[in-house]
């Protein structure tokens, strides 16, 4: 009896110790969660268009007007995130 009961006293402890590494290793997953969420990736800066993709007759949305816009972006992102590599 003595036996079974240290044997039932170690494997409730054995368990115990098993839940707390489990849940310690969940608390680890989801604080690294948060880092990555939290983690600001910059895109690409933007193509610069080709001579010839301008037709030249003053549309509203010329392919310039949209370059420098979304180049405006980036530089704004960029600024914001000096840590962070371009990918």
């Amino acid at each position: 009896m003595a036996e079974e009961a240290n044997l039932k006293s170690t494997v409730e402890s054995t368990m115990d110790n098993k839940i707390t590494i489990e849940s310690t290793k969940n608390n680890k997953t989801e604080s690294e969660k948060k880092q990555e969420e939290s983690k600001v990736t910059i895109p690409p800066p933007p193509e610069k268009p080709l001579p010839d993709d301008c037709c030249g007759s003053g549309c509203v949305r010329c392919v310039w007007d949209m370059y420098y816009e979304e180049l405006e972006e980036y530089n704004k992102l960029y600024k914001s995130n000096p840590d962070v590599k371009p990918s």
